[in-house]
């Protein structure tokens, strides 16, 4: 039974053990990004391929097909990386946030295995709704393709710090899903509003005024995509169709035959293969561009691919079921599968429970991956036997039971995975129940809720896990997005449903009666939509995500919950989240990742924020080793965990000033502040008030005279110190009075 405590004894008692104004403890820090999206195209050379996933580049060697190795992993990109291109020596990748922020993350390739971010930049454009669609090089220039803005150019005269101009071209009507270059030519794809297959062609043979010569359409159901190249196009969908491309880049359709459907096409030499929607792949002869034919179905599990790119005579295809197949055509007309390669992370992880020292990753195109704890990469692989079809699976959430990892499936609904043997997980049973979404398990017990066709809270019987059954159902009224089961009580946290008073925030069922929930409370003191609940059961206290923020909700009488204290994050997200573990929170919103100490729960104070590349978290776990997961589906698995203890500070937000500083002569203040890997520029800056002051500041250690990355010391507070292409870490800076000083304001910026 958890520790009781009521909420008029809750601030005095919590005072008492509050620190004074020192930290009980460093933040944690962004320690390993692993998976994500891979919405790009590879860059291949030679046997190196160059793999973007979530907001990181992965280096693969293929020098042994059969055996490939992942060598390296970048420093993360600001956002999900969803352009991919190289000139030389450096790689440039493209990436978006939900948030209406683009820009572009520079990589040195000057160690070709382990690409080194030097530059990034947001500033190709100042607005507040960038929508950046990809990039590419072309007649030795960078363009930039931003949906709501146009294009832009970089000469790359310096090739490590692009410097961007706008073109003529002010809009880009498609949301184009693959930009390639040939020479001067640049070839825009993608799907219209109408579901129509776009593909659109620019001269860029004044690099600084590309124009759009040709806009061509084609069915969007004969043809799901298309591949341009120079005088050719191959299209898939429903039919493989060959096109001429002409030198005003104008279609013109030659062959075509109906095919199984497929997602995506590849041209190698005479054939085409084609995969994606279905089972394995196809390969065409296409040799006769007016006569296409087939040449055979290999049974190769490419099934959710959207991409491929050659590396020497090998055909790689990254699937969105976390596999990288690398097929050899080297023999064009029989490709043989060279290696199966699986993606540490995921490429869009949902949920995380940990199992005999692993975690176990929700992945929700099939299931789920047991993965080393320390490195993320999986050690074994489950695949659920559903269609091959991704809206029938869509796995959301785990509990675990014992060795049992119970999934949902959106659809499909509950299966259970025995992980006994972690090397060699099997099916232990199912349950149909579709638009399954929550589950948290308490005893024999589950848990459930679904929202699609109708809002369920149910009750699932799991003793026997080949045969789960739904023992009780009941009616929500509003769609809960964050369930937890805790002493007796089922918590959800839910979203507000046209402006009633009736829905909105946390909803408390007492389950005294197991399989029969009775709702005991509802409370919605200014939260409107919540998101996600965590409890502290030590001490009674219920975290709860709102679109504006954190509340600390005293539940030591479950049916008459009362807030206790908030944190406001402002911004209004949506589908935040929250974590707990002792005197720290965690609440993850587009901004990032807030670390509150809530040592008096009755007032958080943000003691660090990390971003998750503009968009938010599908899930927080607070690992009882001290760890934080932060599962960011397109953009990765980020493992938070603490770095070096460093001397005490006061922590500063990026871009934010604190003011009213002052001190006598010989006085020091220290602060510091977390810089991410890639910023261009770490700027300090001291001015306003009276007196004079000096400068300091030093990458993880307390600065000084003589032992500081920079200094400013001129008479007077204005004072400001440059560091270029800081070090990701803890930057710490020391304002010291020369003579007294008041007033004064500190900013640092990066």
């Amino acid at each position: 039974m958890a520790t009781k405590l009521l909420a008029s004894a809750l601030a005095s008692a919590l005072a008492l053990a509050a620190p004074s104004l020192a930290l009980a403890q460093s933040p944690l820090q962004l320690s390993q990004l692993r998976g994500g999206a891979v919405a790009a195209d590879p860059v291949a050379d030679g046997a190196r391929v160059y793999l973007p996933t979530g907001r990181v580049i992965a280096t693969w060697d293929y020098g042994d097909p059969a055996a490939p190795l992942r060598v390296a992993t970048s420093a993360p990109a600001d956002g999900a990386i969803n352009g991919l291109a190289r000139r030389g020596d450096y790689l440039y990748a493209s990436w978006r946030g939900y948030d209406g922020s683009s820009g572009v993350a520079t990589f040195s390739l000057a160690d070709p295995d382990h690409p080194e971010l030097v530059a990034q930049t947001e500033g190709y454009v100042e607005a507040d709704d960038k929508f950046l669609l990809g990039l590419v090089v072309a007649n030795d220039h960078l363009y930039l393709f931003d949906n709501n803005h146009g294009v832009f150019v970089s000469d790359l005269a310096d090739p490590a710090a692009p410097q961007f101009a706008a073109t003529g071209i002010t809009s880009v009507p498609t949301q184009y899903g693959r930009i390639t270059a040939s020479g001067n030519t640049i070839y825009g794809t993608g799907r219209n509003f109408i579901g129509g297959s776009v593909l659109d062609v620019y001269d860029a043979s004044t690099p600084e005024l590309p124009v759009k010569t040709a806009g061509n359409g084609v069915d969007g159901l004969d043809n799901f995509s298309l591949a341009p190249e120079p005088g050719f196009v191959l299209g898939t969908g429903n039919q493989l169709t060959l096109y001429d491309l002409d030198a005003n880049g104008q279609l013109t359709k030659r062959g075509w035959l109906d095919i199984p459907p497929a997602i995506t096409g590849v041209h190698v030499g005479d054939y085409a293969y084609t995969f994606g929607y279905g089972e394995g792949l196809d390969a065409w002869n296409i040799a006769d561009i007016d006569a296409p034919a087939p040449a055979g179905h290999f049974d190769i599990d490419a099934f959710a691919g959207r991409r491929g790119a050659h590396a020497g005579n090998l055909l790689l295809i990254p699937t969105d079921t976390d596999l990288l197949q690398a097929v050899d055509v080297s023999t064009p007309q029989s490709p043989q599968r060279a290696s199966t390669s699986w993606l540490p992370g995921g490429i869009d992880a949902r949920d995380v429970a940990v199992h005999a020292g692993s975690f176990v990753l929700v992945q929700p195109n099939y299931g789920l991956t047991v993965n080393d704890a320390q490195t993320l990469a999986p050690t074994a692989r489950f695949e659920a036997d559903l269609p091959k079809q991704l809206q029938a699976r869509s796995f959301e959430q785990v509990a675990m039971s014992g060795d049992i990892a119970w999934l949902t499936s959106w659809g499909y609904g509950l299966v259970g995975v025995d992980l006994s043997d972690p090397a060699a997980p099997v099916e232990a049973g199912r349950l149909s129940f579709p638009f399954a979404h929550l589950l948290d398990i308490e005893g024999q017990y589950g848990y459930l809720t679904k929202w699609t066709n109708g809002g369920v809270f149910a009750v699932v019987d799991l003793s026997d896990p080949a045969a789960p059954s739904v023992v009780w159902q009941g009616t929500l009224e509003a769609q809960a997005w964050g369930l937890e089961v805790e002493g007796g009580h089922a918590y959800l946290a839910e979203t507000k449903e046209l402006n009633s008073p009736d829905y909105g925030g946390l909803r408390v069922f007492d389950l005294a009666n197991a399989t029969a929930p009775a709702m005991v409370a509802h409370l919605d003191d200014d939260c409107g939509s919540a998101y996600d609940v965590a409890v502290d059961a030590d001490v009674s206290l219920l975290y709860l995500a709102c679109t504006n923020g954190m509340q600390v909700i005293d539940i030591a009488d479950p049916a008459a919950p009362a807030v206790v204290g908030r944190y406001a994050a402002g911004g209004g997200s949506q589908f935040t989240q929250v974590a707990v573990r002792g005197d720290r929170a965690w609440f993850a919103d587009t901004a990032g990742v807030h670390e509150l100490d809530v040592s008096d729960p009755t007032q958080p104070v943000q003691v660090a924020l990390t971003p998750l590349g503009h968009q938010g978290a599908h899930e927080l776990a607070a690992l009882d080793d001290g760890r934080l997961l932060a599962l960011g589906g397109g953009t990765g698995v980020h493992v938070f965990a603490a770095g070096d203890s460093g001397p005490e500070a006061t922590p500063l937000q990026n871009k934010v000033p604190v003011k009213g500083l002052q001190g006598d002569a010989g006085d020091a203040l220290l602060f510091s502040i977390q810089v991410p890997a890639g910023a261009a520029m770490l700027n300090v800056l001291a001015y306003g008030g009276s007196g004079d002051v000096s400068l300091y500041a030093r990458r993880d250690g307390e600065p000084g005279p003589g032992n500081a990355d920079g200094s400013s010391t001129r008479p007077g507070n204005s004072e400001t110190i440059r560091i270029a292409h800081p070090e990701a870490g803890t930057y710490y800076i020391k304002v010291v009075g020369v003579k007294a000083f008041k007033g004064l304001s500190l900013q640092a910026r990066y």
